[in-house]
């Protein structure tokens, strides 16, 4: 037994139990077994999970493609040739640059960083002669096939492996050094490498990532080097594409708070706006991070200190009012006006209405629109509230409606502290089960000894039974008072009755709707699900 790594505690109650090889932690209720616990704490899905403990036990998985093995085994063979050029005679132009970035040798081979020399076929020829046939090479993505035969497709160029969330090589970016050219080459897309499906240097971040509470999204590999090296080891980058749902759902599996990084300038700011919806339609607190005119990370870790950036991430803004305020001169001029407030509003759309809801003042000013008019537009394309926001106090526990207005009838039942804090016209409000309710309303307003017994005696089993499921499950709830009990029961009650309300009115014809109501009840959810 020791501390469990799912919740904070001082007292250890995470049990391992070597006979059926699982473990249950007595505070927060989580259990499972080897292929679990990885998962959780990891944040891998089951078969990037399975792919590790086979790797530690040593065991060949033979559900594996014999293609993916095949392709894995030349990258790997390719990243040990790019490492070694690096340190070799070819790569003293390489080291020379990287040393003019600020990157010693130290740094080269704490991050792998290799070198293609610049030749026509070293690597084939080096592929070659380890047994490689031309075609696997050509599979792999590392050559090129010309009208003389195979030539590598990353010559004269820095190479930076790209990893999968378990730290196996999958591809390769290029940078060149020197000469003509396009500044970044990557691998094509196979069968192990999808680059809307992957984040550059999530391998080495995830854990300080979930450690932090917080991701930082960057573009380049230069960024996020640049921010690893100085400190901020939760850096991701988005390897040059448009930041996807499947990109934000792997940084949402580790915090829920992302920090975007990018280029300060124009089509940097572009890409920031579009990736930060999609960051926050999968349930991320999303903050913008403003870089002075002309610098992107690596420039700006390279003028100044850390401390300096982590100021420049205290300020950072939420993601709506870097929209609007990015906006404002556009919606101050008539001739722009209507294509802003169409991108304004799309984009806000894409957001759960609690979340707008708190930027209403700000919104309506820049906008220069009355409330209801904003109102109007958001109330016709909203969104639901996202996942992380439906959850309440203690998920895993409070399951079943029944269970939470059972647990709440035996709080009243036995504790004169919840009686009080606790109207009888709120607790009709709340409660929905007609036992419920009049269980309730005898615990507040009648004299209770004795009542049970009258009940049995009455052949009333329903509330006597309703009060034992209630007692049953507030001794589960593993709180350390009835009060907290009392608490997280009522949020739970109050925002199920809440969601019910907007349900009904979402019901009625357009017309009927009253958008006041509606609203104040969006806001009332974000209070009680937060």
């Amino acid at each position: 037994m020791g501390l469990c790594p799912f919740h904070q505690e001082n007292t250890p109650s995470f049990h391992v139990y070597s006979d059926t090889q699982s473990y249950y932690c007595f505070g927060c209720h989580e259990s499972g077994d080897i292929f679990t616990y990885i998962m959780k704490t990891e944040g891998l899905s089951f078969p990037e999970a399975l792919g590790v403990l086979a790797d530690r036990a040593g065991i060949k998985l033979e559900a594996y493609h014999r293609e993916e093995a095949d392709i894995s085994s030349v990258l790997e063979l390719a990243e040990k040739f790019f490492t070694g050029s690096m340190k070799g005679n070819a790569g003293g132009a390489a080291r020379a640059y990287m040393s003019r970035r600020k990157f010693t040798p130290e740094d080269l081979a704490r991050y792998s960083l290799g070198y293609s020399p610049n030749a026509w076929d070293s690597l084939t020829l080096y592929l070659r002669s380890k047994g490689i046939p031309d075609k696997a090479i050509l599979d792999a993505g590392l050559a090129l096939e010309g009208k003389y035969g195979l030539y590598d497709r990353f010559r004269g160029r820095v190479i930076f492996p790209i990893r999968d969330i378990t730290g196996k090589v999958i591809a390769f970016g290029g940078r060149i050094i020197d000469g003509d050219g396009v500044k970044y080459i990557n691998s094509p897309e196979g069968p192990l490498y999808r680059k809307r499906r992957n984040l550059y240097m999530l391998d080495a971040a995830r854990k300080a990532i979930r450690e932090k509470g917080r991701s930082i999204l960057v573009e380049g590999y230069m960024d996020a080097l640049r921010l690893h090296k100085s400190g901020f080891t939760e850096t991701v980058a988005s390897l040059g594409t448009s930041l996807t749902p499947e990109q934000a759902g792997l940084l949402s599996r580790y915090a829920d708070t992302c920090f975007i990084c990018y280029d300060s300038d124009s089509a940097g700011q572009e890409a920031t706006i579009k990736g930060m919806y999609t960051l926050a339609e999968h349930g991320l607190r999303v903050h913008v991070v403003h870089l002075p005119r002309g610098k992107d990370p690596d420039e700006f870790l390279s003028s100044y200190p850390p401390e300096k950036f982590e100021a420049l991430l205290r300020s950072a803004k939420p993601l709506i009012m870097m929209h609007v305020d990015s906006l404002r001169p556009a919606l101050q001029n008539w001739k722009t006006r209507r294509t802003a407030l169409n991108a304004l509003f799309e984009g806000l759309s894409r957001l759960p209405l609690d979340d707008v809801l708190q930027y209403m003042g700000s919104i309506c000013e820049a906008a220069a629109m009355t409330p209801e008019v904003v109102k109007s537009y958001l109330l016709k394309d909203s969104q639901p509230v996202s996942a992380d926001r439906e959850k309440i106090p203690d998920a895993p526990v409070m399951k079943h409606n029944d269970e939470l207005e059972a647990g709440m009838c035996a709080l009243l039942w036995r504790s004169p502290e919840c009686r009080g804090s606790l109207s009888l016209d709120e607790a009709m409000s709340i409660l929905g089960n007609e036992s419920a309710r009049e269980t309730a309303a005898a615990a507040l307003t009648e004299n209770t000894e004795g009542l049970e017994e009258l009940w049995l005696t009455a052949g009333e089993t329903e509330k006597t039974g309703l009060l034992r499921l209630g007692e049953n499950f507030c001794a589960q709830m593993g709180c350390s008072s009835d009060s907290e009990r009392f608490v997280k029961i009522y949020c739970a009650l109050k925002s199920g009755s809440i969601e019910r309300r907007i349900a009904e009115i979402k019901s009625m014809p357009p017309d009927k709707q009253n958008a006041d109501e509606l609203f104040a009840l969006y806001a009332q959810r974000g209070l009680y699900n937060r």
